[in-house]
């Protein structure tokens, strides 16, 4: 039997090929490379050509799991977790290239006793102004400078001890491993997220429309009614009243994260009507989720 892995990185992968190619090279670079190993977890079904087998032959020593059809981010994190064998266990997506050493410092900066610590996600070479909005209504909070201890952690450059998240999701029952809901319970528990500044990511992706109307709609959606499932509708109307004013104060609210940052000013406000899109989608999707609950919006998480 070969030794345990110090570190397991779980890549879960539902864009193109060519995206994904780039996040694996990273990870061969890695000067901790014979330490780790590297779960890629995607729903192949959804392609009909051999670029499968071209990329599990090209990236041999990587582990690869085929989800089920139609699988949930959350769901194939799952799926990957219950594989893993490393101390640590590292979550990313495929279109996030990691920094150069990120392996090394990830398991540097779990020396501490933080369960849970997550680094930076860093902008692409974006050239359209959909991509910039969709990158700053996702991850403007979690731009450099990020470090310290924080409220929340990128779910594409996150990291927990294995053991610690395993016992947690013992009693879990949504089915997913979804970070907002995970890092809430260790919160809970009294542990605090830790934002690590050594270990970054660069978000490489080219985002459809989609992702300014559907994808926040029914993130929005699967959020609220996982957040309220078990109140009765009584409890759930004053968060009505909250989700129609809630474009207004995420565009503030991201605004104000940029102003803090000192970064990528004139890009927020070149693109704010597609910030604002994706906001009020987002919002729709709440009210929507308060009053009716998740409908199928679970099942589109990704």
């Amino acid at each position: 039997m070969t030794q345990a892995p110090v570190l397991s990185v779980i890549v879960v992968s539902f864009n193109q090929p060519s995206v994904l190619r780039q996040c694996l090279t990273a990870f061969n670079s890695q000067s901790e490379r014979s330490k780790i190993e590297v779960i890629v977890v995607r729903d192949w079904a959804t392609r009909v050509d051999g670029e499968q087998l071209r990329l599990k032959a090209e990236f041999e020593n990587f582990d690869w799991i085929d989800a089920p059809p139609n699988s949930t981010v959350p769901a194939m994190r799952k799926l990957a977790l219950s594989k893993c064998r490393g101390q640590l266990v590292g979550f990313t997506e495929d279109d996030c290239v990691v920094s150069h050493d990120w392996c090394a410092k990830v398991v540097e900066a779990h020396r501490s006793a933080n369960v849970a610590i997550g680094g930076s996600v860093e902008p692409g070479d974006y050239g359209r102004n959909l991509d910039w909005a969709v990158f700053f209504c996702e991850y403007a909070r979690f731009m450099r400078p990020f470090a310290g201890i924080v409220n929340a952690l990128p779910g594409n450059n996150i990291t927990y001890k294995t053991a610690s998240l395993k016992k947690l999701l013992e009693s879990d029952s949504s089915g997913g491993v979804y970070e907002v809901f995970v890092n809430g319970e260790l919160q809970k528990s009294g542990e605090s997220l830790k934002a690590d500044p050594s270990f970054s990511v660069q978000n490489i992706n080219s985002w459809k429309l989609s992702n300014l109307v559907d994808v926040p709609f029914h993130h929005g959606r699967g959020f609220a009614a996982m957040r309220l499932t078990s109140r009765p509708l009584l409890e759930r109307l004053p968060f009505l009243g909250i989700a129609m004013v809630l474009p207004a104060v995420q565009v503030m609210r991201i605004g104000r994260q940029i102003l803090t940052k000192g970064r990528h000013l004139g890009k927020f406000v070149q693109c704010l009507p597609h910030v604002g899109l994706f906001c009020v989608s987002w919002s729709v999707g709440e009210f929507v989720g308060y009053l009716l609950g998740p409908g199928g919006s679970l099942k589109q998480w990704r």
